[in-house]
């Protein structure tokens, strides 16, 4: 299954087909993430998921440098400036493709920063498995992998993209085959409960006839929690209140309440990346 691409996405798409099927040529193994994914899997062939800004896409941590060395013989450059403030589990690379325009892949080595959120990578790539991306050789996450990437990474960004979100979620469970238990193991693997609870339930509202009333039912935190979210994130709406915040604002009140742990909402607001860029001394 295959959405309608974007006109937008025609050159991201062609230019990722080129370097996957050079990373194949090099024995690397590359998985499409986020809106590559879902646009090439999930999303039905009449459907927009709207416009995509880059391309994300993981690669195993020992063939990181491979990786960006091969972008980089492909025309790729990055912005030396940047990586001061960006957190060393991804890279971004830069394509000019004319008339002043550029188009940029996040090659990721982890899906989150490790010191900031731990996960079993070995387990995410051997649960992954061999699949296409137009054509050129990729793998794929499991599903219930990237179920539960997706609400994580929506909820690292404040829960800013909650509408599209919620649809990417329903055409996972709908359309990329997710094993609902396992949707389950793995919110509480990744202590991502609270989260995966929430969003799953305002997918399940709208979407009753796929069965996630389960992953509900099993993930509900403690009620004072339930009534405290549902306060920030009132059903019906693709907003939070606190979408009119600072966005530091914004995570200082929503983290600690969406993640299962106030060390885990810590340590995210310890080792963001932007400030160990500020506590980092200017260089003389």
């Amino acid at each position: 299954m295959s959405a309608a691409i974007n006109p937008q996405h025609v050159v991201l798409f062609h230019h990722f087909r080129r370097f996957l099927v050079e990373a194949a040529k090099a024995g690397l193994d590359a998985a499409p993430l986020k809106g590559a994914h879902l646009v090439t899997s999930v999303y039905p062939a009449d459907a927009d998921r709207g416009v995509m800004a880059d391309v994300d896409f993981l690669v195993r941590p020992e063939q990181f440098e491979r990786a960006g060395s091969l972008l980089e013989g492909l025309g790729f450059y990055r912005k030396p400036l940047e990586e001061a403030g960006r957190a060393t589990h991804e890279r971004a690379y830069y394509l000019d493709v004319g008339g002043g325009r550029h188009i940029m892949f996040e090659a990721h080595r982890h899906l989150f920063d490790p010191v900031r959120f731990p996960l079993d990578h070995e387990g995410l790539w051997r649960r992954s498995a061999a699949s296409e991306f137009d054509g050129a050789p990729c793998r794929r996450l499991a599903p219930e992998d990237h179920y539960v990437h997706i609400v994580f990474h929506d909820t690292l960004h404040r829960l800013t993209s909650l509408g599209r979100t919620l649809r990417d979620l329903e055409l996972l469970a709908r359309h990329g085959d997710a094993d609902l238990d396992l949707i389950i193991y793995r919110a509480r693997e990744w202590r991502l409960t609270r989260a995966v609870w929430l969003l799953t339930k305002r997918v399940d509202a709208s979407a009753p006839e796929l069965g996630l009333s389960r992953i509900v039912r099993e993930l509900a935190p403690a009620r004072s929690v339930r009534a405290a979210l549902e306060l920030v994130v009132p059903e019906g709406r693709t907003e939070t209140r606190l979408s009119r915040l600072h966005h530091r604002l914004q995570a200082a009140l929503l983290w600690p309440l969406i993640l299962d742990s106030p060390l885990q909402a810590a340590r995210l607001a310890i080792t963001h990346p932007y400030v160990r860029y500020c506590l980092t001394p200017a260089p003389r």
